[in-house]
């Protein structure tokens, strides 16, 4: 069993999914308060910006490129699957391909257009940040699977602030380059954790039916 049911947590799902819906009907609809949050961090990150700081935002955000995440949680599959958490490893592969799917879907309904003024490239529809999105993904995948093979607590503090560090660094960059509204990435990382949550308790309702087909399966 890779989690232990938490009456709790069907609240949190609910809640992140509500508050992702609002923020894309707000979103859809052109509402003025994203609008005026969106135009004010825009702004801010105007001051900063200069070639030393692109050169740093386009480095975060190459790391931070959905491909790089694919890599990193397949990368993440593969040391579960050889320390025989196999179900962990299956069930991390769903979330990544569901998960994807998912976002872009929610891309081709929204059809948000992207900022003007690009620094990078930067093709296909606005909302939510792929980025975001992937590397929400990894952190939670690494929160999950990782750390807890770590006995200094000391240590695993210390790598959960760099992870959270680092999220927050590949949301920056996307908005610094002008790939992404603020919105946009705050919506990936609702996004995110709502569909992390929707497949626990998935997994906790239909994993002893999928699983009891192959017991070779641990």
């Amino acid at each position: 069993m890779i989690f232990t049911k938490n009456p709790s947590r069907k609240w949190f799902a609910l809640g992140y999914i509500i508050a992702f819906f609002l923020l894309e009907l707000m979103i859809i609809f052109n509402n003025s308060f994203t609008i005026s949050f969106d135009s004010s961090i825009q702004n801010l990150l105007v001051n900063i910006t200069n070639a030393n700081n692109n050169k740093i935002f386009e480095l975060i955000t190459f790391l931070g490129k959905p491909i790089m995440d694919v890599f990193y949680l397949i990368a993440i599959m593969i040391f579960l699957w050889i320390i025989k958490r196999k179900k962990s490893a299956l069930w991390l592969g769903f979330v990544l391909i569901s998960g994807n799917i998912i976002s872009f879907l929610v891309k081709i309904t929204v059809k948000r257009n992207r900022p003007t003024g690009k620094i990078i490239p930067a093709t296909g529809y606005s909302f939510p940040s792929g980025h975001v999105f992937g590397t929400s993904l990894v952190v939670m995948a690494i929160f999950l699977f990782i750390l807890p093979h770590l006995k200094n607590q000391t240590f695993n503090w210390i790598y959960k602030t760099i992870l959270i560090v680092w999220l927050i660094l590949v949301a920056i960059s996307r908005v610094y380059l002008h790939g992404h509204f603020p919105t946009d990435v705050i919506g990936s990382i609702l996004l995110s954790a709502a569909w992390w949550e929707c497949n626990k308790m998935l997994y906790l309702r239909y994993s002893e039916n999928i699983f009891k087909v192959n017991t070779s399966i641990e």
